[in-house]
């Protein structure tokens, strides 16, 4: 082989390797969580009364942390999902104070552990159920975020204004 075949074989050869590299490419996500593709869906009862609100999402995660095994039950590490819930009062939304307590009401929550390794494992779709059988108001709304291991947070999302029957 001559030198000019030398080189040329050497440059097909270290281009096919960065073109097969280029495509075979795995996505990298932050180490936060990011929520994406949010939505809702009202339950309704057999006479058509409002039961419940499917909240859905979609995460990623980085370093893939996200997810609760049984053993997690202690704070910081006991709830990974938060989920703020709002009345429209006078027009616009407020969280409702307990009574006789500064706490809001909320339906946090856990997502199970996914254990997942890698970027390509760090996504996943969620659903949570909240009943709101015993709301009394006309007009709801849900705001949620993620926390993972490491107690990095994600975005928020929100459901936007539910109209309830």
């Amino acid at each position: 082989m001559n030198r000019n075949q030398n080189s040329f074989l050497w440059i097909a050869l270290i281009s096919l390797a960065l073109l097969h590299a280029a495509c075979n490419k795995v996505p990298l996500y932050p180490d936060e969580p990011i929520l994406t593709e949010g939505s809702f869906e009202l339950l309704k009862n057999s006479i058509g009364q409002d039961t419940a609100v499917l909240i859905k999402f979609k995460f990623t995660d980085g370093d893939g942390d996200l997810g609760l095994t049984a053993a997690d039950t202690i704070p910081p590490y006991d709830k990974n999902l938060f989920v703020a819930y709002f009345q429209k009062v006078d027009g616009k939304f407020e969280k409702i104070v307990l009574p006789g307590t500064t706490d809001t009401l909320n339906f946090n929550s856990r997502i199970r552990d996914y254990n997942i390794t890698g970027a390509n494992a760090a996504q996943a779709e969620v659903a949570l159920n909240i009943n709101i059988s015993v709301v009394l108001a006309d007009t709801i709304m849900f705001e949620y975020y993620l926390r993972d291991k490491a107690r990095n947070i994600s975005n928020k999302l929100s459901t936007g204004p539910i109209a309830l029957n």
